[in-house]
């Protein structure tokens, strides 16, 4: 009996699951996936948990996969405003360049007049 391997189609328009949802919002704003559950709950509960708080909640998460419902709320935010924080980031990059920038010159500029003198 030859058995035909399954044929799986890709979604374009697959929805993502919470895990991946929360992986994304860490990355995007750099944190580990831990201080984004501290950081629900404080958002959430508006308080500053402990690490012994989270934990037992993070374990699970680690575990089963089991994205708290305030994690959950927290990372969809976060997600929902990526547009801002894609415009926030190059804000942050012009403010960069416009801080830097000049010194930059001065230290190039300085640099040549050593050389040339």
């Amino acid at each position: 009996m030859k058995f035909s391997k399954p044929t799986t189609f890709l979604r374009v328009n697959q929805e993502l699951t919470d895990n991946q949802l929360l992986h994304k919002a860490a990355a995007l704003l750099g944190v580990s996936e831990f201080q984004l559950f501290v950081d629900a709950w404080q958002a959430w509960y508006d308080e500053k948990p402990s690490e012994k708080r989270i934990e037992p909640y993070f374990v699970e998460f680690l575990d089963h996969r089991l994205v708290p419902f305030w994690v959950r709320n927290h990372v969809r935010q976060i997600l929902s405003n990526e547009e801002l924080l894609d415009r926030e980031s190059k804000r942050l990059m012009v403010g960069t360049i416009t801080y830097y920038g000049p010194l930059l010159a001065f230290f190039v500029l300085l640099m040549w007049y050593l050389m040339k003198g």
